[in-house]
């Protein structure tokens, strides 16, 4: 019986990161997949040093999964110390080509996503694990979120009914190449945040946070990236609440 693992990042159970997590879940077992969740918080995971451990169960527990899941919270632009510590210390023999997908959630501000859902895609690479589906999440975005989760965890159910190892560091780097928010800055970052306030934002400011919004893509297009910082913040200024 294959089944995927499901890990919360996060010390706070049932709120946002869970609730993705979880979402995450339910498209996979709508495909008949068994699930599995565990919280990081209910084991005694370890500062790295070069002796650490994490707990042997966790690390059995992502050996014999046939897929993963893993969704952290954003704490100061990155994800927390619980996950960073449970990829820094998690011993997982068969990881090569097992297949992941990979979860921020950014309350607050919402910055800090897309660096935080690189971290968890950097262990993924690192770990030799095929990632899929990086999914950066704000507050703003959430709902919308959770139908795009249900939707990767279908696909992750049916793309780990076959493991594909990666043959030499050429055909993983390739692979993470083609991975969408891999590659974004703190201004594509900020433009992504200013786009999820534009679909959910109404009111008289609307309009002046678009044009903004759209001056600054196309100085991006144009190569301008510097030029276009003013114009994605103020994007952003002018909708954030």
């Amino acid at each position: 019986m294959k089944v995927i693992l499901g890990i919360v990042g996060s010390p706070r159970k049932g709120r946002l990161t869970d609730q993705l997590v979880t979402r995450a879940l339910e498209g996979v077992e709508s495909t008949g997949v068994e699930t599995k969740k565990l919280y990081l918080i209910d084991y005694k995971v370890p500062f790295y040093t070069e002796e650490a451990r994490c707990p042997e169960e966790l690390s059995r527990l992502c050996g014999e999964a046939d897929a993963l899941v893993i969704g952290a919270p954003v704490y100061y632009g990155d994800i927390n110390g619980l996950t960073k510590d449970f990829m820094d210390t998690v011993r997982i023999p068969n990881a090569n080509g097992k297949y992941a997908l990979g979860i921020s959630i950014a309350g607050g501000t919402g910055k800090g996503l897309c660096l935080a859902v690189q971290s968890i895609y950097s262990f993924f690479y690192h770990r030799q694990i095929r990632g899929v589906d990086p999914s950066p999440v704000s507050r703003f975005n959430f709902q919308e979120a959770l139908d795009g989760l249900y939707v990767s965890g279908q696909r992750l159910a049916k793309l780990s009914k076959e493991k594909r190892p990666f043959e030499d560091l050429w055909d993983r780097i390739e692979h993470y190449e083609k991975l969408d928010y891999l590659n974004y800055t703190f201004l594509d970052e900020i433009l992504l945040l200013a786009g999820h306030l534009i679909k959910i934002s109404g009111g008289k400011d609307l309009q002046k946070a678009k044009e903004e919004y759209e001056l600054a893509k196309s100085l991006i297009q144009q190569g301008k990236r510097t030029e276009a910082v003013k114009h994605a913040v103020r994007a952003y200024d002018t909708l954030y609440y």
